[in-house]
């Protein structure tokens, strides 16, 4: 037994520092005096980026709070935001990427009452609808940019190769939605397959989204508008940022700029702490919509950066404040 325990102490050590690591080195590469610089320019008018960022959480954790079915009724909005804000904080600089958030969401959740299963389930619903959600907009907000302020850049002369990844994208979500409505089959997929037991867990997975689609559908389709709103309000950081900097842009086009970023941050998640990755990508998608001074997009970082530091403390508060509450037994 006490072997036991020691390992399981270890175990959270190691933890520990897997999520801790990456979160210090993004610290430790932040220039504080930059930072500092960039926040007196704008002044208060930081206080308009946390407020927006604050609402695109709050509408991010009620399009969760919907997936937990009729099991939402055992935790509280608020509690919920904790929890979220825990993971997605974990998930942003954990070189896991939403793997390693999502099962902290769940293990946190575990004191609710709530099964296990159904925690799980709701994890993958509210990922699938942010998706889906997240494919819709960019969509609508490639093509309006593609079709109507079209700017002048390098990359115009890939104009027709973006038009046919978004009438993929197009295709790929019908034909999800029609997958949804289909009626429900058990997969039996050949054993001779190889990594049939990865196809099965993932057909597993789709499955669980299509019987909550099947038995809540006002559920679904209320957490598809939640994320769609959250997207909207996100992208308004970048918007206030681009203003406050006296930039003449539309929300549109910040929609566009903010989901791409999202995108690329999370195929290089491997990078511990985002270090450059985000820089890059703010300066390759300004760079996109029109906005090419190299002086835009490093002050835009910075502040973007700021944002995070902040919301780092608000998690870090959040997390030590929901470890000292009692724990209940788990379901």
């Amino acid at each position: 037994m006490g072997k036991l325990i020691r390992n399981k102490a270890f175990l959270k050590f190691v933890i520990l520092l897997f999520v801790l690591v990456p979160v210090f080195i993004f610290i430790v590469q932040t220039d504080f005096v930059v930072v500092k610089r960039e926040l007196f320019q704008i002044g208060f008018n930081f206080i308009y980026i946390i407020l927006t960022t604050f609402t695109a959480y709050v509408l991010g954790t009620w399009g969760w709070y919907f997936c937990l079915g009729n099991d939402r009724k055992k935790i509280s909005i608020s509690q919920l935001f904790t929890i979220r804000q825990i993971g997605e904080t974990i998930a942003l600089y954990n070189p896991t990427g939403v793997l390693g958030g999502d099962l902290l969401k769940v293990e946190l959740l575990k004191s609710k009452h709530i099964s296990k299963a159904t925690v799980l389930n709701s994890v993958i619903v509210s990922r699938m609808t942010a998706m889906l959600s997240q494919i819709l907009l960019f969509t609508l907000a490639m093509v309006w940019v593609l079709s109507v302020s079209r700017p002048q850049t390098d990359v115009d002369r890939w104009t027709l190769s973006l038009y046919a990844m978004l009438t993929i994208l197009v295709l790929l979500k019908a034909y999800f939605f029609y997958w949804l409505a289909s009626p429900l089959r058990h997969p039996t997929p050949d054993s001779t397959f190889p990594f049939k037991k990865n196809i099965t867990h993932i057909r597993s997975l789709l499955q669980d989204v299509k019987i909550f689609f099947r038995q809540h559908p006002k559920m679904f389709w209320a957490s598809y508008i939640l994320f769609t709103a959250h997207w909207i309000v996100g992208s308004m950081e970048f918007y206030f940022i681009l203003a406050f900097l006296e930039l003449d842009v539309q929300i549109i086009q910040t929609l566009l700029v903010d989901m791409s970023i999202v995108m690329i941050k999370s195929l290089f998640s491997f990078v511990p702490g985002q270090i450059g990755v985000e820089e890059l990508a703010n300066k390759f998608m300004l760079s996109f919509i029109g906005i090419s001074a190299g002086s835009i997009w490093i002050t835009a970082s910075v502040i973007r950066r700021s944002r995070q530091l902040f919301w780092i403390g608000v998690g870090s508060i959040l997390y030590l404040c929901l470890k000292k509450r009692p724990q209940h037994a788990t379901v």
